[in-house]
């Protein structure tokens, strides 16, 4: 075991505490020993609240952000009759984000479609959770996941064993104690099984807890379009996608008009702050084929939140835009 002052040494060297933008540095230094490392895995153009996620993260110094992952959103895409390969859209969304804030973090490749076969080859983001899990870093690493589970399920069935080495933070699933069909689920329901199966610590935030995320078209034009060409991107492309549904789901009632959710900043508020006082331990839950949860005993418990601080989660991203890119 390291000595205290050995990890912090060992930790400084790691990687430097510093905001997403140079010259911007924030007004405060958090704790290097607090550090954790980071991959998130995200489906970012299936609509248009992963891009404030993944800025967030990129923002947060605490965060050693290893690599991003272009998550697929096939099953979800092919309901609205758009037929085309969804993992290069995801894909050149977060290269663009990430050229946008000069962020040298890599962007893998994801899965392409959602498992359905044993032999489904490894993809780039699966293998860089592998080699990240497996390496001699002391820091504590969590995959953030805000899409389907693909490429973090395809890691584990290949090598069980890095399953003690991370901690899985799932933005996804029904609430608890029915489950049934939910966005996020439904575009990989196997990889579903196989994170509810695996031995690796899971924090699920379902449904009801990441739709309490709301904000309203407004309140992003004062707080984040003013922020730079960081805020104007983030800006415009929730506008755009917001006027394309609009013009295109009819006889639903979404998206609501002139409110949002930021359903994937969960992710990122709950490793700033893990909300110790709003999540129970529930025995992970056998996924049936309609995508309710049935009882199997023989699976272990996860963590899964009933609630977040929405208030904190959004201040604290609004606060980072404005300090990286504000004048």
């Amino acid at each position: 075991m390291f000595k205290p002052l050995l990890m912090v040494l060992a930790l400084s060297f790691a990687a430097p505490l510093l905001a997403a933008t140079p010259g911007h540095p924030l007004p405060f230094k958090p704790d290097v020993a607090k550090q954790v490392r980071v991959i998130i895995s995200s489906d970012a153009k299936n609509e248009a609240d992963d891009d404030f996620a993944v800025a967030h993260a990129l923002l947060t110094p605490t965060f050693d952000v290893r690599g991003l992952i272009a998550a697929h959103y096939q099953r979800t895409a092919t309901m609205m009759k758009k037929f085309d390969p969804t993992e290069p859209k995801s894909y050149q969304e977060l290269q663009h984000l990430t050229s946008l804030m000069q962020a040298s973090t890599p962007v893998w490749h994801g899965a392409q479609h959602e498992i359905n076969q044993q032999t489904q080859p490894l993809s780039e983001g699966a293998e860089g959770i592998i080699r990240e899990a497996l390496n001699d870093d002391k820091r504590p690493l969590f995959v953030l996941v805000l899409g389907p589970a693909t490429d973090v399920a395809l890691a584990l069935q290949a090598r069980p064993e890095i399953a003690s080495r991370l901690t899985v933070v799932w933005i996804g699933g029904n609430p608890y104690p029915k489950g049934g069909w939910e966005y996020n689920l439904y575009n990989d329901p196997q990889a579903g099984r196989i994170l509810f199966a695996s031995k690796a610590p899971l924090w699920q935030v379902p449904h009801n807890v990441y739709m309490s995320m709301r904000v309203s078209l407004a309140e992003l034009a004062v707080k984040v379009k003013p922020q730079g060409k960081t805020g104007e991107y983030l800006w415009q492309q929730m506008l755009e996608f917001n006027d394309w549904a609009s013009a295109n789901l009819k006889g639903i009632p979404w998206p609501k008009s002139e409110v949002w959710v930021l359903g994937d900043n969960p992710a990122i508020g709950l490793l700033l702050d893990d909300h110790e006082y709003h999540y129970t331990m529930v025995k992970a839950p056998k996924l049936n084929d309609d995508l309710t949860y049935g009882i199997d005993e023989s699976h272990r418990e996860i963590r899964v939140y009933n609630a977040i601080d929405a208030r904190f989660v959004l201040e604290d991203f609004y606060a980072k835009l404005q300090l990286a890119y504000g004048q």
